[in-house]
């Protein structure tokens, strides 16, 4: 069985590396970044990667309790560290309409 890190990535191409796995698979990725609003870790999934002079990253809107982020842009240097998960984003909003039409 493989051993799970409960550890927070804060190197930089190791974050790139969980940022780009949560773009190509769909899943969830912790990400504590000041630009976010505090000092918390937001769950939310990666919707695109710019490479350029600086690398952008576009995550969704909102985390997954639908909260709706202060931006959903991030320069890779504004991150301060990410946390991968396994599991697929789920979205939220989604999940509530489903939940009302049954």
């Amino acid at each position: 069985m493989e051993k799970l890190s409960m550890e927070l990535v804060s190197e930089p191409g190791e974050m790139l590396n969980i940022l780009a796995e949560s773009k190509a698979s769909g899943t969830a990725v912790g990400i504590s970044a000041p630009a976010l609003g505090s000092s918390e870790i937001y769950v939310t999934a990666v919707e695109d990667i710019i490479m350029g002079e600086r690398i952008t990253i576009i995550l969704k809107s909102y985390d997954m309790t639908g909260y709706m982020l202060e931006t959903n842009k991030l320069q890779l240097g504004e991150i301060k560290s990410v946390f991968p998960f396994k599991s697929a984003f789920p979205n939220p909003y989604m999940k509530t309409t489903n939940t009302k039409s049954e």
